[in-house]
């Protein structure tokens, strides 16, 4: 195994190659060699190649087309030679030294033993699961046989220290450092070994041939870390049989290890796809009281269990990465309420009949605003509004489904179950009224007229799901319901009051809201006739309520045919109104003296609204 300490006036880089050629320039790789890509305008696209060879030594090819390499001789190899050299050495390339020098893998002395089958690749799952990731990565451990001397069975303390740092290893922060230090200590204070570290993928780079693996964290961390902290022999033959292995007795060769290691266990970390993401690796020196003991097939088990801890860490923090993905991007779309409950129970996207009560609201006389505020001021305004007005939505646990221009589309009862979501969708309406005077005083001086809001509401079956595109999808409903719901809130225009519900809201709330029936209406586009009720307020004060009455009282005369008398019921509501006109009892005599005036020949009472 050869290191390699690459160093110019750009900085210093150092790598370990295990074996095979490998090669150095300016170029890419090619032709499936490793290559060091070095930064040097005086090195060759293609410049060196090294390969191992037997009694340390290496040799070098020239793969220049023009320049040389210099040897610590000073002698050369000229372009198209080759020399086989004995390290350590140094070569100069360009302005580039390339100090290389052989590496004995403390594991080279002693051989390698396993305690468990190879582990099977996993099909990779749809959806990340932790408690499933958990159950599938948990190792199976063969019987640790009794008649061992070398095994001794732990004591009871024992084992409950290990499943408390089991438990802990999977409920600590997974990914973050303190996650890996806590489990590099353990494999000290738990397994009992003099240095434990966790070891997870590095990004490949062509600054660093051969480079996978990075040390993650180390226990004990006390700066004693020269050379290579890991032995790549061991690593390579975990990576090729998927399980765990260690040395039984100290390597012969470790005084020749720079960290003086005699024993190393490795553990591969799985992801939830199966494959190997890293290891945590343990070692015995021969610096202390545990010199010559190696490692046993125990002491393996328990980094085993210790890396399947850390996987089912890594497990759900994936888990919780890829909710918390999915439920930023949901909420680009719809409220958070909303995109919990998608989170929870994606199937609602394909869409499902319930019935819901859907609200529309619109801005009144927004185009004569827009156009004495200009663009900058109306931007301000609209956002000022529809703000406010979703605010309204949300303390009365609404979800916005979309806003469109100076209007908002609001529902209850999807995807959540809501009982009362007419009432809930009602006292949004009112709350909604009730900041208009606030909006009105912070814009007065800027828009010079009064802020006017409509709002329509409608409760009735509709087609809940994503109605927008697969590209973009938009969570809301579709449907009559809808339709109605938009219809009604461009009738307040023309029933001249801020806010109209149906008769199938009006059902539900009963009589916990002050409504007034205004007239049974047919509108463009639906079929059918339908009540409206003007919505008041939750309480109204006597004289509204005695309003109220007689209004009805005289709409029920018109439309048995009595317009005369209808009149004349309502006439004491013009005359004591001075000048603040009823727009409601207004239309009634209107029409009512229409129908005097012009007679028809088949009269239903339905107002025919032709405008949408």
């Amino acid at each position: 195994m050869l290191r390699f300490t690459i160093s110019n006036r750009l900085g210093r880089q150092n790598f370990e190659h295990v074996s095979g050629p490998i090669e150095f320039g300016r170029g890419p790789e090619r032709d499936g060699i490793p290559r060091c890509v070095v930064n040097d305008g005086y090195v060759s696209k293609d410049h060196v190649k090294m390969e191992e060879q037997p009694e340390g030594r290496v040799k070098i090819d020239n793969l220049s087309q023009r320049n040389s390499i210099r040897l610590p001789d000073n002698s050369l190899i000229d372009k198209g030679d080759s020399r086989s050299v004995k390290l350590p050495l140094r070569l100069t390339v360009g302005e580039t030294f390339i100090d290389i020098e052989y590496v004995v893998d403390p594991v080279s002395g002693g051989p390698l033993e396993t305690i468990a089958s190879p582990v099977q690749p996993r099909p990779k799952p749809v959806k990340v699961d932790a408690a499933r990731a958990a159950a599938a990565l948990k190792p199976t451990l063969p019987e640790i046989p009794q008649n061992d001397d070398a095994i001794k069975a732990p004591t009871p303390e024992r084992l409950m220290s290990w499943f408390e740092t089991f438990i802990a290893v999977q409920q600590a922060a997974a990914g973050s450092p303190e996650f890996y230090r806590q489990t590099a200590e353990a494999v000290v204070k738990l397994v009992g070994l003099d240095r434990g570290t966790v070891i997870l993928q590095a990004q490949r780079s062509g600054a660093t041939p051969g480079q996978r693996w990075m040390v993650q964290a180390r226990y004990p961390d006390d700066g004693n870390t020269i050379g290579r902290e890991f032995s790549l022999t061991i690593l390579d033959k975990v990576m090729k049989e998927r399980r765990t292995f260690f040395q039984s007795t100290a390597s012969a060769q470790s005084s020749e290890s720079l960290q003086g290691v005699e024993a190393v266990v490795a553990s591969p970390i799985f992801d939830a796809q199966g494959q190997i993401i890293g290891f945590v690796y343990g070692c015995r020196t021969r610096f202390t009281s545990h010199r010559g003991l190696g490692i046993g097939p125990l002491e393996a088990q328990v980094m085993q269990v210790l890396a399947s801890s850390v996987a089912t860490g890594l497990a759900r923090q994936e888990q919780e990465a890829e909710a918390s993905r999915t439920r930023v991007q949901l909420e680009q779309f719809v409220s958070a309420e909303v995109a919990h409950e998608l989170q929870k129970n994606p199937q609602l996207l394909q869409g499902q009949e319930r019935e819901i009560t859907v609200l529309f609201s619109d801005i009144r006389g927004f185009s004569r605003m827009s156009e004495r505020l200009g663009p900058k001021l109306t931007c301000e305004l609209v956002a000022d509004i529809m703000d406010r007005l979703t605010n309204c939505i949300r303390d009365c646990e609404g979800t916005v489904v979309d806003y469109a221009g100076d209007g908002l589309m609001a529902m209850w009862n999807a995807p959540a179950d809501q009982p009362s979501h007419a009432a809930l969708a009602c006292k949004a309406a009112v709350a909604m009224q009730a900041i208009l005077p606030q909006i009105d005083a912070d814009w007065h001086d800027r828009i010079g007229a009064p802020v006017k809001v409509g709002v329509g509401i409608n409760t009735g079956p509709a087609m809940v799901g994503n109605t927008g595109s697969k590209s973009r999808f938009k969570y809301g409903p579709l449907g009559h319901c809808v339709n109605l719901a938009s219809r009604v809130e461009g009738a307040t225009k023309a029933m001249g009051v801020p806010v109209l519900i149906t008769s199938s809201t009006k059902q539900l709330i009963g009589d916990a809201f002050a409504t007034r029936r205004l007239c049974k209406v047919r509108v463009v586009g639906i079929q059918g006739a339908v009540d409206f009720y003007e919505l008041f307020a939750e309480q109204a004060p006597p004289e509204w309520v005695e309003r109220r009455n007689t209004y009805e009282e005289a709409l029920g005369l018109f439309e048995q045919g009595q317009f005369g008398a209808s009149c004349r019921a309502v006439y004491p509501l013009l005359a004591s109104s001075e000048a603040n006109y009823d727009v409601p009892c207004l239309n009634l005599v209107t029409r009512s003296v229409e129908y005097i005036k012009y007679p028809p020949e088949k009269f239903d009472g339905i107002l025919e609204l032709t405008s949408k």
